[in-house]
Formats: structure tokens, C-alpha cells, sequence
């Protein structure tokens, strides 16, 4: 399994874990997904190594993100 960091804008609310949930499960690999508003992170747990189709996800329900390089 891989753990990749995310860094996403526009976090405020339950409803914006529930869309970015949504969006990262529906994605090939991806096993769980984990949203922190507070640090502006997510955390998700796939079987591939790949984050590019992570980010246009985000960016198609509205919220702009990056690796979070860090942490990789």
C-alpha cells in the first residue's frame, strides 16, 4: 500500500469531507481517505503509487490541492 499527502484549499466544512471522500474513493486503488480541515490535509491509502489523478479529482469537485512533498 501507498500513503500519499494531499495539501487542499476551501476545507470548511462536513460537507466538504463528504465531497472529497467521495470523490478520492471512486478512484482506481484508492483503499481509504482521511480529511483533516484543521491542517488542510488528506491522506489517502492506494494500491498504486500515483497521485495525478488524485489531484484532477479534487480540482473537479472544487478543491485545488497539491502533493504535499513532505511527507512523501
Amino acid at each position: 500500500m501507498n500513503e500519499i499527502h494531499l495539501n487542499v484549499q476551501d476545507m470548511e466544512s462536513q460537507a466538504c469531507i463528504k465531497s472529497i471522500t467521495k470523490a478520492l474513493q471512486d478512484l482506481h486503488g484508492v483503499k481509504s481517505v482521511h480529511v483533516d480541515i484543521q491542517s488542510g490535509r488528506v491522506e489517502i491509502t492506494r494500491t498504486v503509487d500515483k497521485s495525478d489523478d488524485l489531484i484532477h479529482a479534487l480540482d473537479a469537485v472544487g478543491y485545488p490541492s497539491s502533493l504535499d512533498l513532505d511527507e512523501q
